[in-house]
């Protein structure tokens, strides 16, 4: 019994060993092209031109003070391809934060006092990562369906294929508004599993992790499988936001939802902010 006992502690000890080896990529054989992948990734993913979800939002972080916060809430994220994004915050059926992007500006809405509503609001072609930071980006807002792995890609523009350092996922870069993004996919599934945003000096600014994919209904067409769950991570910060969707399908989206003037009267916002506006000092 007590050599049973013992080789059964051997095994979990010796299994435990070889889980944290670190894996030599150079020997592993060559990942498939980028062609290869880049077309598979976009055929997956070409019918989802929508995307509606209900989402559990997380998160959690440290203020500029030192105090540390942790809050939760439910909502909807809504995705029209190539670059509108829109994702609502709330709870117990009142929304307090909304977060929105088009192809000309972002904006977001604190409406948690409800004495004083604030709307910030910028153009595109004005983001600096200050202003972006402002509304809690670490990303330039178009980067964010790029962030999440829904985007097609562009394969005149995406980097050679490699394997990731831990030899779990292999990768390929693409250009972005300011540096470029690396799209780690899982060798047995292509599922998209990580996204990493580098800055123009190669600085890592944030890192998304996806998994739990479950089929988005998409009508006429097969199911398209999206991530049931988004973490999203910036280096020397221990908080996270995770976004977790459910009933995930493709549908029409309403004009209004991409409209930031419109939300404006409908939430009744009672502060403005334009960001491109100059500081008074």
């Amino acid at each position: 019994m007590i050599r049973c006992t013992l080789c059964l502690m051997m095994m979990v000890i010796l299994s435990g060993c070889s889980s944290t080896k670190k894996i030599d990529v150079d020997k592993l054989p060559p990942p498939p092209s980028t062609q290869e992948l880049v077309e598979a990734h976009n055929a997956r993913i070409a019918t989802l031109d929508t995307l509606w979800a209900r989402v559990s939002v997380r998160a959690k972080g440290t203020y500029e003070d030192g105090t540390t916060y942790e809050e939760q809430g439910e909502g909807h994220l809504q995705i029209v391809r190539p670059d509108r994004v829109s994702l609502s915050i709330g709870k117990l059926g009142e929304t307090y934060f909304v977060f929105g992007a088009s192809e000309s500006q972002y904006w977001s809405f604190n409406l948690l006092d409800s004495d004083r509503k604030v709307m910030l609001i910028g153009d595109m072609d004005q983001v600096t990562q200050p202003k972006a930071a402002a509304l809690g980006l670490p990303v330039h807002p178009s980067e964010l369906i790029p962030l999440s792995g829904l985007a097609t890609i562009d394969l005149s523009q995406a980097g050679g294929a490699r394997w990731r350092e831990d030899g779990l996922a292999y990768g390929i870069s693409t250009p972005a508004r300011w540096g470029t993004t690396i799209t780690w996919f899982d060798p047995s599934t292509r599922l998209v599993v990580q996204t990493q945003a580098y800055d123009e000096y190669n600085e890592l600014i944030a890192t998304a992790d996806m998994s739990r994919y479950k089929d988005a209904q998409v009508p006429g067409e097969l199911p398209v499988q999206v991530p049931g769950k988004i973490e999203i991570t910036t280096p020397n910060d221990n908080g996270f936001v995770r976004i977790e969707t459910s009933d995930p399908e493709s549908r029409t989206i309403r004009a209004m939802v991409y409209q930031p003037e419109r939300l404006q009267r409908r939430y009744r916002v009672d502060e403005v902010i334009d960001l491109d506006e100059p500081i008074d000092p």
